[in-house]
């Protein structure tokens, strides 16, 4: 029975994961070869950090290849370091049936990577609230363009006013399209964090009590999870804001997790002093 909830906890974090790739790891917007071309030309002539006498950065500038020797950053060695962790609870996870209802302790150091996870998942949640990111900005940086482009035309030809004003009002348009998705991305990414934040806590507290509720009462608990989590994720926005807090509390004030918090936290803060006990 407890595997079905550590298995819906994973797949939750996959899923998480997953959207936090989406909002951080910036794609390259295409450009038209016209415009491409115009950006070149004009970074050549006016770009004074330009050394004409540095091949590979003028070649790199041409060919616009940015990927040349680039290393990981420092979120993407995050995420890497968070697949590690769901993926090494998971497998855990699969052997926590096979342990002795008395073996309560090992069964709650095993715990570990997934009481990690529920925390981090809560605080990548409250940064993506409280500091959303743009993800959508390369987009915006077309649109932007587009409008400089337009604003030259008006001023220089006249006679073509409505005309450009036609076209000015399609990129206002495009670029309301571009904040309403990207507002739909950033709230999909807080739900599936929240979704799984509030599963971790409440398999963690399943997994404090493992060797003192009956079978039955383990059954009727995890059906109480599987039914909140699957109720959240059908939730508005504003539903999902106040779980959060409500779930922030609960983490807080429980006597495992809120050390996990504690750690986790001194651990974004000052990395290069603190090292990971209870998230290693």
């Amino acid at each position: 029975m407890l595997r079905i909830t550590t298995e819906k906890f994973h797949e939750q974090v996959v899923e998480a994961i997953a959207s936090l790739k989406e909002i951080y790891q910036l794609n390259n917007v295409p450009l038209s070869p016209e415009l491409s071309r115009d950006l070149i030309t004009q970074q050549l002539l006016t770009d004074p950090t330009i050394n004409f006498r540095d091949i590979r950065a003028v070649d790199k500038i041409i060919t616009q290849d940015n990927e040349t020797n680039k290393q990981p950053s420092s979120f993407d060695q995050d995420l890497a370091a968070l697949t590690a962790e769901y993926d090494t609870a998971l497998e855990i996870f699969q052997n926590l049936e096979n342990i002795d209802y008395g073996s309560s302790k090992i069964v709650s150091q095993s715990a570990q990577p997934a009481r990690c996870l529920t925390v981090k998942m809560l605080l990548l949640a409250k940064q993506i609230q409280e500091r959303p990111p743009k993800p959508n900005n390369p987009q915006r940086v077309l649109i932007s363009i587009k409008l400089q482009q337009l604003r030259k035309q008006f001023n220089n030809s006249p006679a073509n006013s409505e005309d450009i004003k036609r076209q000015v009002a399609e990129q206002i348009d495009k670029w309301i399209q571009v904040n309403t998705a990207e507002k739909k991305m950033l709230e999909d990414a807080v739900s599936k964090l929240v979704t799984a934040a509030d599963t971790g806590r409440q398999l963690s507290k399943l997994i404090d009590d493992y060797a003192n509720i009956s079978f039955e009462i383990m059954a009727t608990r995890i059906t109480q999870i599987l039914g909140v989590t699957t109720t959240l994720s059908g939730r508005d926005y504003s539903s999902i804001l106040i779980r959060m807090k409500t779930v922030e509390s609960a983490i807080n004030q429980d006597k495992t997790l809120k050390d996990f918090v504690r750690e986790v936290s001194f651990n974004r803060r000052q990395p290069e002093i603190s090292k990971a006990q209870l998230c290693q």
